[in-house]
């Protein structure tokens, strides 16, 4: 009992065809029970004391039901609430943010609040038309609908800084050792010293003298994050441009926000560009007592249409263990989600036309990694290297080639160390850093297949801190 109601429902089964599931973990200073009714209330139709303007209309169309309570202790553990798709506008997005990722995280009695996991009803979905391109047409523009390989990139290093004809240098080295795409950083947009215009420009006469030396059709991520009048601008200009065979648009997705990602990818569809996901800043939101986990967004950028994502490597720099991101990567690229509790996971099936995203490996990467990657990831997906490329001994373009060669290695199914001793620019890279064995990772999703209930009930005794998250 919560405000004078109980939003207890353990009888209560959810239909995927209405129903928004929401995996909670939750732990506090009053009874698990409790905190899930607290969050059931805040978010949808209660308050902390009774209502008298409360109805039946109100109460059976409109509420939350917790369904399901998974204890860990007393005041702690998993919870489920199911929202009736009517409580919403659903063309609203921030209206469902505000609702279920909203007020709740501010509620005094909560130590932690984290929202794992949403299932997005069929319902729900056929509003959305997901992305226009996707894999196969990312796929498409690279030339590897038939072959199959990996797409490899890179980002132009340092960061910022470079002017607009040293970057594009830098990029032609890139292109000319074998890349299929060259990207800005997530914080280089339109400064002074490397205006987006010049650099786009710049760009695409390194991409045609390159593909006259490789015959490969390479891409640029150019990245147009800014205000929504100046991002529609650069869109329409890259249209003028004719660009749409070289140009992948690029959007800093989290910072951006749900509205303005969504309007503005609504322009880039009506010009048929393909996009490019950065999920910078995600996780101030992904790692504390307080938080969302990356699936949410995931799935959000699915559904609006984002074509290439940025979802971590397992094995990088970057947080997420290799379960977690090949959770993210089923996201991208499957239809089918089956549930993984251990994983904060839940069962959900996306709507027939939202198709697949192709996944973007990014973060700490170098040719060494690359047997590894592709165990975790398979071979629909990016890799991207920054300065795995460009902190080569040999520089940029040896740096590509050593990424281009690892590749080609698993593909060939020869063992890069055996590859390396007739490709010296191979054989550099895992002289400079050491080779990550792709056994490690295939034992880790072996031991997950055959231990899913084992792994849960540790999740289950133990709580979120103790998940191989």
């Amino acid at each position: 009992m919560y405000g004078g109601y109980s939003y207890l429902d353990y009888k209560y089964v959810p239909d995927k065809e209405n129903d928004f599931i929401v995996l909670f973990w939750a732990r506090g200073s009053i009874s698990i029970e409790k905190i899930a009714e607290a969050i059931a209330a805040e978010s949808s139709v209660g308050s902390w004391t009774k209502l008298k303007t409360m109805n039946d209309i109100v109460w059976t169309h409109y509420r939350a039901r917790v369904f399901d309570i998974k204890k860990v202790d007393g005041k702690s553990g998993f919870i489920k609430i199911a929202y009736p798709l009517e409580h919403f506008d659903i063309k609203d997005i921030p209206q469902f943010q505000a609702s279920v990722l909203g007020n709740i995280f501010g509620l005094k009695e909560l130590e932690e609040l984290y929202v794992f996991d949403i299932s997005f009803p069929v319902g729900y979905q056929r509003q959305f038309t997901g992305p226009v391109l996707g894999l196969d047409g990312i796929r498409k523009l690279a030339g590897t609908l038939k072959s199959r390989r990996p797409h490899i990139g890179t980002i132009v290093k340092p960061k910022v800084g470079l002017t607009a004809k040293e970057w594009a240098r830098v990029a032609y080295d890139a292109y000319s050792g074998g890349l299929d795409l060259v990207k800005d950083d997530e914080n280089l947009v339109d400064q002074d010293f490397c205006k987006w215009k010049d650099r786009l420009h710049e760009t695409v006469k390194s991409i045609e003298k390159a593909g006259g030396e490789t015959n490969q059709n390479h891409l640029y991520s150019s990245n147009i994050t800014d205000k929504y009048s100046r991002m529609v601008e650069r869109v329409e200009y890259l249209n003028e441009m004719g660009l749409q065979r070289h140009v992948i648009v690029m959007l800093d997705t989290y910072v951006l926000g749900i509205s303005a990602l969504q309007e503005i990818l609504e322009i880039t569809k009506k010009y048929k560009f393909a996009t490019h996901g950065h999920r910078a800043g995600f996780a101030a939101a992904n790692r504390g007592n307080f938080g969302i986990n990356f699936q949410v967004y995931e799935k959000f950028y699915r559904l609006l249409g984002i074509d290439q994502l940025h979802i971590g490597t397992g094995i990088g720099k970057m947080e997420g263990s290799p379960l977690m991101i090949k959770r993210y990567h089923d996201i991208a690229d499957q239809f089918k989600l089956d549930e993984k509790l251990y994983l904060g996971s839940l069962e959900m099936e996306f709507a027939p036309g939202i198709n697949p995203m192709l996944s973007i490996a990014s973060g700490g990467v170098n040719a060494s990694m690359i047997d590894a990657l592709i165990a975790l990831h398979g071979k629909d997906t990016n890799i991207q290297a920054g300065a795995g490329v460009h902190g080569h001994p040999g520089g940029t373009k040896k740096g590509a080639m050593s990424m281009r060669q690892a590749v080609d290695a698993v593909m060939k199914g020869i063992p890069a160390k055996e590859y390396a001793k007739t490709h010296p620019e191979l054989a550099a890279a895992l002289r400079t850093w050491k080779y990550i064995s792709p056994a490690g990772v295939i034992r880790e999703l072996e031991y997950a297949q055959k231990n899913r209930e084992k792994l849960t009930q540790v999740a289950l005794k133990k709580g979120r801190w103790k998940m191989n998250l």
